[in-house]
């Protein structure tokens, strides 16, 4: 990042968005990516030891021992170099998916305090604005009644008051 980028406020914000309760998502996102490394450990471990006894069972049928270890050997390292890809791509894609869908949870409780603090000091034609794909669009959707209502409620206070 350059020192033009780092000091943009609309960069700073960007990233500032991608993790709005941090603790939270990044937990949610560690526990995903443990279970996730848990069982690729698994697989592995299942992996290696059924081809190594393959292997041996190989190199007791046949009489060209060193050949045949020598091409076993270069497919396990030629798996190997593929199994390890594979967990750090399923990985990086875990860890952007977990922040993503945990923005999205966690995005509208933004939404939901500030339009709670409107209703406090008494803004009651606030409503709840979500995105396209957050969740709680119910828990919007009845805030946004509950505001109606009281800005409903408020109109007929003033009318009698005034």
């Amino acid at each position: 990042m350059t020192a033009e980028q780092s000091s943009d406020p609309k960069v700073k914000r960007r990233l500032r968005n991608i993790l709005l309760q941090p603790l939270v998502q990044v937990k949610l996102g560690m526990y995903s990516i443990c279970l996730a490394f848990l069982f690729s450990i698994v697989i592995m471990t299942l992996l290696y030891m059924n081809f190594y006894r393959f292997y041996d069972m190989v190199l007791e049928l046949t009489d060209l021992r060193e050949e045949v270890s020598m091409l076993l050997q270069g497919y396990i390292m030629d798996a190997t170099g593929w199994l390890l890809t594979t967990v750090i791509v399923y990985l990086i894609m875990n860890i952007a998916i977990s922040v993503y869908y945990t923005h999205r949870l966690v995005g509208p409780t933004y939404a939901f305090r500030r339009h709670i603090d409107l209703l406090r000091n008494g803004e009651f034609d606030s409503r709840v604005q979500l995105r396209k794909g957050d969740a709680f669009e119910e828990v919007a959707n009845d805030l946004n009644d509950l505001a109606s209502q009281l800005d409903t409620n408020n109109g007929q206070i003033q009318k009698k008051s005034g």
